[in-house]
């Protein structure tokens, strides 16, 4: 399994390797040797192993899953640390938050690295964003192996509405939307006058969620009320549930008008969006207009939400009620079965559900409250993994808060980074927020940012399982 997928990487590789041909880069031999040394892994690893069992077991699942990843980072880093003079906690916190689609960088001129590099920046994020293990569920029939396995173990897919048609066809179609989402934000992109190649790979960090932009100053860059429209509505495509567009091809519109988290996301974002927005309207004293205010607001809200990262401004510098919500967004994330990260709004609606419910059960103990969502029941068993997952998040950022600030970091930085991390976000608050820079954190502190982006990615379980002494019995 994990040889395929490194052919395929080694595939991806040889992309910026022409473009750096193109541009007469050095680092084009780098990503040229890379890209052979890991399909030569990566064909040991397939063409050795033909000859074996086929059959996944559940343990055989989560492995994958988990390996795929740092395996994915490992050789996703080599052109960082070969080409471009990283050390190796700097190159392996690029890479890992590339393909977890976290946006946090510590290259300290980006503006000025080679654009091979920059571009597999995003492309290791538009990798990432769908999930390795998407792709993996239309590989693995053609290898005789099911992809339902893996696709959930990635919690990909929302257990409480599951699709019907085999998972690899569900795949295929993610992908072809995933594909055909990202040319259409290419040519917007490029006709609102930006530069083919930063249109590439604005478009490849848009629908990933991921963040990472060819100029420092991220969407701010252009100052165009167009291209910040652009990005805003394909940062809200990639925060939906991608079953639903799955729904859309079918001509189930009830299914997608009548689903409690897409509801929930646009409510929130008109919420958050004229919370932010009044304040900030009256603060800057009329100085400008109504629409301005908005749509920076807007641009805001949906980049944090969505776990994207672009900016247009310096958000530290707004009203209080901006930091306030920031952090929260921070924290909630937007939709299953999207390139988001974060809690997501179904556990969100289910926990506040269940608890209505257990509220009414105080007042009336013989009366039977179903906690439904989408208009199904949820049994016990889907209400405890829900609650348990919540629970398990908050101990996680905790203790990732908490590591943190033994470098020395106030409780406001050390909560920004590791929110920041386990919801793969890619901006921060406090001191490393819009002017803030990542690269001057100690190797301590990049180490755990690089597991809490793993964690949140993997949505914690996947990964925690492995280090669970029962878990490796027969």
């Amino acid at each position: 399994m994990l040889g395929a997928l490194l052919l395929i990487l080694s595939g991806f590789m040889l992309v910026p390797a022409f473009i750096g041909w193109l541009y007469s880069e050095n680092i084009a031999m780098v990503f040229l040797g890379s890209a052979i040394f890991t399909a030569i892994v990566g064909a040991i690893l397939k063409f050795t192993t033909t000859k074996h069992s086929h059959n996944v077991s559940k343990q055989d699942t989560y492995i994958v899953v988990s390996s795929v990843w740092v395996v994915f980072t490992l050789f996703g880093m080599i052109p960082y640390f070969m080409g471009n003079g990283m050390s190796f906690i700097d190159s392996l916190f690029e890479s890992m938050s590339g393909f977890t689609t976290t946006g946090s960088s510590v290259i300290p001129r980006i503006d000025a690295s080679p654009k091979s590099l920059i571009l597999w920046r995003a492309m290791s994020q538009w990798i990432g964003g769908m999930g390795i293990i998407t792709l993996s569920a239309v590989l693995f029939p053609a290898l005789g192996i099911g992809g339902m396995q893996m696709f959930t173990a990635e919690a990909s897919i929302n257990k409480t509405d599951r699709v019907h048609p085999k998972i690899n066809e569900v795949a295929r179609y993610a992908w072809g939307f995933y594909i055909l989402l990202t040319l259409i934000e290419i040519v917007l992109l490029r006709l609102g006058g930006m530069p083919v190649f930063e249109a590439v790979c604005h478009s490849f960090s848009t629908l990933s969620t991921g963040g990472f932009s060819p100029h420092a100053a991220s969407i701010g860059f252009y100052g165009s009320a167009y291209i910040e429209y652009v990005v805003i509505l394909f940062m809200f495509l990639g925060g939906m549930n991608f079953t639903l567009f799955y729904a859309m091809l079918f001509n189930k519109w009830n299914k997608v008008f009548s689903d409690d988290e897409l509801r929930i996301y646009i409510l929130a974002i008109i919420v958050c969006a004229l919370s932010i927005c009044i304040p900030l309207y009256i603060s800057e004293s009329g100085t400008t207009s109504g629409e301005y205010c908005f749509r920076r607001s807007l641009f805001h809200v949906v980049s944090v939400m969505t776990s994207t990262g672009f900016t247009t401004d310096n958000y530290s510098m707004w009203p209080a009620i901006a930091t306030t919500i920031t952090v929260l967004l921070m924290v909630t994330g937007t939709c299953t079965s999207s390139t988001s990260g974060g809690l997501k709004f179904m556990r969100i609606i289910v926990t506040v559900r269940y608890i209505k419910g257990e509220f009414r059960r105080m007042i009336h103990p013989t009366a039977i409250v179903p906690v439904k969502y989408n208009g199904k029941g949820l049994n016990s068993t889907d209400l405890r993994s829900v609650t348990l997952f919540l629970l398990f998040y908050f101990i996680v950022m905790i203790i990732g808060v908490i590591l943190i600030s033994f470098d020395g970091l106030s409780f406001e930085d050390a909560f920004g980074l590791g929110a920041n991390s386990l919801g793969d976000i890619g901006i921060s608050v406090g001191s490393f927020g819009p002017n803030g820079n990542i690269y001057e954190l100690s190797t301590y502190t990049k180490s755990i940012m690089i597991i809490l982006m793993l964690l949140g990615r993997l949505e914690i379980f996947t990964v925690v399982i492995l280090f669970v002494p029962s878990f490796w019995k027969k």
